[in-house]
């Protein structure tokens, strides 16, 4: 809320364009823009390969791959006090456009691309936090448009439905980011990489059950 409201001040008072919350805003929004038009461009082409475990199996090893990556880059950077910035909001931004591939977790990948430029690992969290917000709203409203037809024609019960199943998702998605985040805050990334490995392995046993057994 905070941010938002220096936002708009900042948009109409000059004296509010220094400060951080105006700044955030600023690269809350450069940054969605890759995501907002590879999901818009891209969403079904990318929802098919969803259906081949051995995509998503590769996707997933990469992600643990990165994830342990720029753990250790970063605390090798990190202590030149890098500040967020214009080219790093952009840079988490293209990360998060990359995570609509199946297998790249949209948080773990967001705070990868930051920690890779040095970001505090504090600070790639709360702005990987922040900037699922808009993502989600964004993908809520991208699916009205889609379904325009089925949801307007259906009569008030599919908008209360569709509501709900929004309210439901976004609520569980902020919870599941919150969750991240408070381990984050205590351990490093090398958790998610071993988990992503993990879950690597269990989808290739599962693709190898399901294809010769």
């Amino acid at each position: 809320y905070e941010i938002l409201k220096a936002l708009v001040l900042g948009i109409f008072k000059r004296e509010q364009r220094n400060s951080n919350n105006f700044k955030t805003g600023i690269f809350l929004i450069v940054a969605t823009i890759p995501a907002a038009i590879v999901g818009f461009l891209l969403d079904d082409y990318v929802e098919n390969l969803f259906s081949e475990p051995l995509i998503v199996a590769a996707f997933l090893i990469i992600t643990a791959l990165f994830l342990v990556y720029s753990e250790m880059r970063g605390k090798r950077i990190e202590t030149s006090k890098v500040d967020f910035n214009l080219f790093i909001a952009t840079m988490t931004g293209i990360g998060q456009a990359l995570a609509i591939l199946p297998g790249l977790s949209r948080s773990g990948t967001t705070i990868s691309f930051a920690r890779f430029f040095g970001v505090r690992r504090d600070e790639a969290v709360r702005f990987s936090f922040l900037l699922s917000v808009p993502i989600i709203f964004g993908s809520f409203i991208l699916e009205i448009f889609r379904s325009s037809d089925i949801i307007f024609g259906g009569g008030p019960e599919v908008v209360q439905g569709l509501i709900a199943g929004f309210i439901s998702a976004y609520l569980a998605g902020l919870f599941a980011i919150k969750f991240m985040v408070k381990i984050v805050k205590k351990r490093n990334l090398n958790v998610f990489a071993i988990y992503c490995t993990c879950l690597a392995v269990v989808v290739f046993i599962f693709y190898i059950i399901n294809r010769f057994m």
